[in-house]
Formats: structure tokens, C-alpha cells, sequence
């Protein structure tokens, strides 16, 4: 009888964690005046990314139709703001470009990621930090393969001067990873990027 109930127990605790699995990680962690807003994308999220990767569009276009969630709660000002810079899309082996660098004369942004191969696993993350207190920082990590496509995407938004993320994807294909770093700021107005180099995943 007891065994029937650890077994009924596990299945329940099972089934919990595969539909949990399927819907999008929001987190607010609530400071004294900010809040860290943390998304792991869905399946849906990552094939809109690769839907509109390299596309012209702004920066408020792409978070309204990939991560909503990141603007919740985010001032009219900021979000217009964001409309009126376009997306630079992170290039290999390089940061944005300096002429198209967003103009700031004293606040400069620092944006970094890499991953870690585990046996069934790959966990990747990314940051980004400003010399200065930002109205809205934020930072995506885009997990991409040999084809240059992105597997997998989390990304973190708060005011202030640091956010991270970070998110795992199970069981990929074998082959070839790498992480794709993307961060801007508000106010001030500052832009980065960075290309981690490739690890093999064995599968």
C-alpha cells in the first residue's frame, strides 16, 4: 500500500514538472525600489527569435512581439525610447560597432556570456553591467548551434546597473554550441554584445 503511494506521489510530482516545463518562467525578485524581471523563453519564443533574426525592426519591436513579459510594469517613456533605436543583432566575434553605438559620453555597458556542457544538459547565461545606474537595463542570452540558430533564449531586465540570466536546454543534438550576449540600457543609452566560443554537446 505504501509503495502504491510513493508511486502515485512521484507520477503526480512528475506530471507537475512536464507542465511546468511548458510555459514561460517569469520571476520578479522585488528590491526596495526595482524589480529583476527573469524569462526563459518558450519553444514559441525561440521560433519567433529565429523568425525575426537579422530583420530591420527596433528594439521596442522586438521585445513587444518576442518578450512582452520584460515590459511589464516598464514606464511609456522608457518603451518609446525603445522604439526609437533600432536592433542591432549580435554579430560573430564582435561587439557592436562603434559608429553605431548608441551615443554616451560617460556611461559604457559590459555584456558577457558563456556555457557549460553537462551529460545531458547545456546551461548558458549571460550579463550585462553599466557604469552607470540605468531606467532599464537588460540582457539576453541567445544558446546557438553550428548552424547559427538559436536553441534556446532567456533573458533578465531591472533599473539599476546589473542583470543577468541564464536557462538550460536538455538533450539538444549533438554538435557544436555557443552563446550569443545581447544587452542595451535607458537612460542612459548604451549597447553591447559578445560571441562566446563553441563547445561540443556529445549528446
Amino acid at each position: 500500500m505504501k509503495t502504491d503511494i510513493s508511486r502515485l506521489v512521484m507520477m503526480l510530482v512528475c506530471l507537475s514538472l512536464i507542465c511546468i516545463a511548458g510555459i514561460p518562467i517569469v520571476s520578479a525578485a522585488s528590491s526596495s525600489d526595482n524589480n529583476v524581471r527573469l524569462v526563459q523563453a518558450t519553444p514559441e519564443q525561440v521560433e519567433k527569435i529565429n523568425e525575426l533574426w537579422g530583420s530591420d525592426i527596433t528594439i521596442g519591436d522586438y521585445m513587444e512581439q518576442v518578450h512582452p513579459e520584460q515590459l511589464v510594469g516598464v514606464s511609456d517613456e522608457v518603451i518609446k525610447e525603445m522604439h526609437q533605436r533600432k536592433m542591432h543583432w549580435p554579430e560573430d566575434n564582435q561587439a557592436i560597432k562603434e559608429p553605431e553605438q548608441p551615443d554616451s559620453i560617460l556611461a559604457t555597458l559590459t555584456v558577457d556570456g558563456d556555457l557549460t556542457i553537462y551529460w545531458n544538459y547545456v546551461h548558458f547565461g549571460s550579463y550585462a553591467s553599466c557604469t552607470q545606474s540605468a531606467s532599464y537595463i537588460y540582457v539576453e542570452s541567445f544558446l546557438k548551434n553550428s548552424a547559427d540558430s538559436t536553441v534556446g533564449s532567456s533573458s533578465g531586465s531591472t533599473s539599476g546597473a546589473y542583470v543577468e540570466c541564464a536557462n538550460n536546454v536538455a538533450w539538444p543534438p549533438a554538435g557544436y554550441y555557443h552563446v550569443h550576449s545581447w544587452g542595451y540600457t535607458i537612460t542612459p543609452s548604451t549597447e553591447g554584445s559578445d560571441h562566446s566560443a563553441s563547445k561540443y554537446f556529445s549528446g
